[in-house]
Formats: structure tokens, C-alpha cells, sequence
């Protein structure tokens, strides 16, 4: 069974956020024992029947639908009920020993917490009362709010063993997201003091250094798009590496990109639109002329070029007002490098690229400021440059800029900034990027190790009888 990463102690009061009224009827999990008894405690920490229970039904179909359904077999029920409790207890041992140091959460988390928890419950409530009103249209003999309460009652007596009232519930989801934070916030602390060792770091450079050559030895085609991605995305989102390889073949070159304003109007496009219609039938009619030998369809054709030379015309200025501004920017800009102003420095006055000035989620890539993005003339790349550009820069030379030059509705100038070194990336050059990718699996591995520390308290209890029957008359085959 794989782990998951998140504290489950508010999962199944955050699950009642998309799963309330969709249904009064629950899955059926059957277990002797009063489904509010605590299967897993330690201190004053527990987990109830009810929750483990609630648990096991709604993981369920996401392992069937996996291919591994824990009600094919004893053995794979066990397995599936051990793999529930296992988390469980990380969680409550987690929050135990919070407890027990001391930990308390900062003014600016208890702040964050509660606005949370206000707009968590927002949502329950706006989605409870929705499926109460539902109720109440289909039968008003019953007032909106008895159609609510029940809901409510319904909802957290299947996730908690006891019946409940809005205002009892609303305190039981807020101790639980006040548990889920002191519980993940506790971690963060502990795993503050974890950090990888020279070793681990110079063992997943070895390790990335044999995929990496591999890979764009075979396929060198594929090493712009994964070195950009890392450039612009490293820290930000995860599954993005330090490249170790560089395959031959790749250079840089830095770029003033400007947009025109606005749009080009409908009426614009359907001028286009209507001289395709026109290049078809001239074709058409000329060809028929042409194979019957006569001049039948001249006079259409006159007509068609006149009505196609009105129509280019006015497109023509219409686009020309559209793209004025574009023109006299990257104009400017061009001046301002024929002044002998540095490119770089041109660059981020004059280019509308986000990748470059940055946009809404955040700063521009640090990279491609201080040396450029990468461009090949070997090599066809996912998310490559035109054939446009690739054409201006094969005649520039290192140091060399372009002139201005229209590219697919945009003007840019382009500068040869340098070739991409190829061969082996050093590793001190990545050094700190290496140790912020292995500082996480470090983390994960000496948590892991302190949690099975923790657990051999013998202060914490586990029902395993009362579990062993969760799912039992469930089982396709003894």
C-alpha cells in the first residue's frame, strides 16, 4: 500500500464539505462495538470506530478502481485494514507528541486557521442547506431547517459515532482542522533540524548523471524543454530537477518580444474569412475556363478580384492601425541598442514576455534574464522557437543582435548572447538546487524513522479485534 502525504485527522470532516446530502445512505461497513469507541489511542488522542470506519469505505473504491481490492481475500482485507490503521496512528502519535513538547501554533497560523475553518464551513453549510431546500421543495411539510439539522446529524454521526447539532458539529470541525494544523505544523518544526549530508547530495547527482546522459545522448531534442522547465519552475512546483548533461547542439539567445494592443475586430476576420471564400471560387471558375477553353466566367472574375482588392485593402489598414504601436516600440527598442545600451538591459525596459518581466504568478525566470533561453538549429523541440526565428538567428554570430522582424503577430529583435556548454553540468554549480531536492526525501525518511519511534509508546493502544471486523461480511471469498 503507498502512504499518503497529507494529515488525515480533518480529512473526514473536510470529506463532509463534498460528500453531505448527496445521499442519506451510506456504504455498508458492518463491525460489533459503539461506533464511537476509540480503535486507536494514546494520551488523551484517539480515533473512533466511526471515523475508521468512515475511512475504510471512502478509500475503498479508489484501491478497487486501482486493481487492488482489499475484499478479494482475507489476507488483502487485513492488509488494507493495517495500512488504514498505520496512517491513523502516525497522525494521533503526531499530535501526542506535539502535546507532550509543548508545541503551540504562531499568532499568524492561528490566524490563517481560523479563516479557514470560516470559509471551510461556509461551504458545508451553503451545500447542506442547498440539498435541505431541495428537500423541502419536493415536500414542504417539513420546515427547511428540520430537513438541515437532519443532514447534519446524519453527516456526523457516520463520520463521528454521535449524532450531532450544527453548533456541535461547526466545534467538532474546528477542533479537528486546529488538530490537522498543530499536526502538520509539528512536523515542519521536527524536520527543520533534518538536513542531507555531502554524501547524499553527491549520490543523486551519480544517479541523475547516468539518466540524464542517457537520455540526451538518445534524444537531445528533449533537453530545452526539460533545462527551461527547471529553470523557470525549480521551487515553485514540484517534479522539476537540476539538469547534470548538456547534450552538443544548443545555444542561447536573449529576446525583446513586443505584442500589439488589443484585438483585431470581428469584422476584420470575417473580411479574412471572405477572401478565402473568394481565392476558392476565382480558382474554381478559372479552372473551368481554362479546361473548356472559354472566357464564360471573365466577367465573375473581374468581379471576384475587385471585390478581393476592396476587402485586402481595408484589412490591410485596419491591421496596419492594429499593429502601429507594436512597430514603433520594438523601433524604439532597436534605437536604443544602436545607442549601444546593453541588450540585457533593453530588454527588460522594452519586452512584453512574462517569462521574462514575470506576470501574475510572480517574477520573471532569473535564467532567462541573465543569459537567455535556449535555441537549437540541430534539434526540432517541443515548444520551440518559429522557423522565423531560428532562420534570423542562423545569421548571427555570438555578441550579434537582429533586426526587428515580425514573428506570427508579434515583433521581436533577437540577441546571440552564447553556445550552451556542452558535456558534464559540475556539481558544485547545482550544488544548493541538489540539496533542496534531497532535503525533502532526507525529511521523509528520518520522519518516518522518529513515527516508528514513537509508536512503540506503550501508551498507545489498537483495537485490533474491533478492526479485524471492519469489512469482514464484505469479503468476496474467505
Amino acid at each position: 500500500m503507498g502512504r499518503r502525504t497529507r494529515s488525515v485527522l480533518c480529512l473526514l470532516a473536510a470529506l463532509a464539505i463534498t460528500l453531505c446530502g448527496c445521499s442519506l445512505k451510506k456504504p455498508g461497513v458492518t463491525s460489533a462495538g459503539d461506533p464511537a469507541d476509540a480503535v486507536i489511542s494514546i494520551g488523551g488522542e484517539s480515533v473512533s470506530l466511526a471515523m475508521y470506519k468512515a475511512l475504510f469505505d471512502n478509500y475503498l473504491p479508489y484501491m478497487q478502481y486501482l486493481g487492488q481490492d482489499p475484499l478479494q481475500d482475507r489476507a488483502s482485507l487485513e492488509s488494507y485494514q493495517d495500512w488504514i490503521v498505520d496512517f491513523l496512528t502516525d497522525d494521533i502519535v503526531t499530535l501526542y507528541q506535539a502535546r507532550q513538547s509543548g508545541f503551540t501554533l504562531t499568532d499568524m497560523q492561528e490566524k490563517e486557521l481560523s479563516a479557514s475553518i470560516e470559509t471551510d464551513l461556509k461551504e458545508v453549510y451553503d451545500k447542506l442547506i442547498k440539498y435541505a431546500e431541495q428537500s423541502f421543495a419536493e415536500d414542504p411539510s417539513v420546515p427547511v431547517e428540520t430537513y438541515f439539522e437532519g443532514l447534519v446529524n446524519t453527516e456526523s454521526e457516520y463520520y463521528t459515532g454521535v449524532a450531532m447539532s450544527w453548533e456541535d458539529y461547526k466545534a467538532y470541525f474546528a477542533e479537528q482542522a486546529r488538530k490537522d494544523l498543530i499536526s502538520s505544523a509539528f512536523r515542519e518544526y521536527v524536520c527543520t533540524e533534518f538536513e542531507p549530508t555531502r554524501d547524499d547530495i553527491a549520490e543523486w547527482y551519480d544517479s541523475a548523471y547516468e539518466s540524464d546522459k542517457a537520455n540526451y545522448l538518445d534524444s537531445p531534442e528533449k533537453y530545452k524543454t526539460d533545462e527551461e522547465n527547471y529553470e523557470l519552475y525549480f521551487g515553485k512546483k514540484d517534479g522539476f530537477y537540476p539538469i547534470t548533461f548538456v547534450p552538443s547542439g544548443y545555444s542561447r539567445v536573449m529576446c525583446i518580444t513586443v505584442f500589439p494592443d488589443g484585438t483585431l475586430s470581428d469584422e476584420y476576420m470575417a473580411k479574412l474569412a471572405r477572401m478565402e471564400e473568394l481565392k476558392k471560387e476565382y480558382s474554381d471558375l478559372a479552372f473551368e475556363d481554362a479546361v473548356n477553353g472559354s472566357d464564360a466566367n471573365s466577367a465573375r472574375l473581374k468581379a471576384i478580384l475587385r471585390e478581393y482588392a476592396d476587402l485586402k485593402s481595408a484589412a490591410d489598414e485596419e491591421y496596419t492601425d492594429h499593429v502601429a504601436g507594436a512597430i514603433r516600440k520594438i523601433n524604439e527598442a532597436y534605437g536604443e541598442l544602436i545607442s549601444g545600451k546593453a541588450f540585457a538591459d533593453v530588454m527588460l525596459d522594452y519586452t512584453e514576455d512574462e517569462h521574462i518581466i514575470g506576470g501574475v504568478n510572480g517574477e520573471g525566470c532569473a535564467a532567462f534574464i541573465e543569459k537567455g533561453e535556449l535555441i537549437s538549429l540541430a534539434y526540432d523541440c517541443e515548444n520551440d522557437w518559429s522557423e522565423t526565428v531560428k532562420s534570423e538567428f542562423a545569421k548571427l554570430l555570438p555578441g550579434e543582435y537582429s533586426k526587428p522582424f515580425e514573428d506570427d503577430g508579434c515583433y521581436r529583435i533577437i540577441y546571440y548572447f552564447s553556445d550552451e556548454p556542452a558535456g558534464d553540468v559540475p556539481i558544485d554549480s547545482i550544488y544548493e538546487d541538489i540539496k533542496a531536492v534531497c532535503l525533502s526525501g532526507v525529511q521523509d525518511s528520518q520522519w518516518e524513522a522518529l513515527l516508528e519511534e514513537w509508536k512503540n509508546d506503550p501508551e498507545l493502544k489498537i483495537d485490533t479485534d474491533a478492526i479485524r471486523q471492519v469489512g469482514l461480511d464484505k469479503l468476496t471469498k474467505d
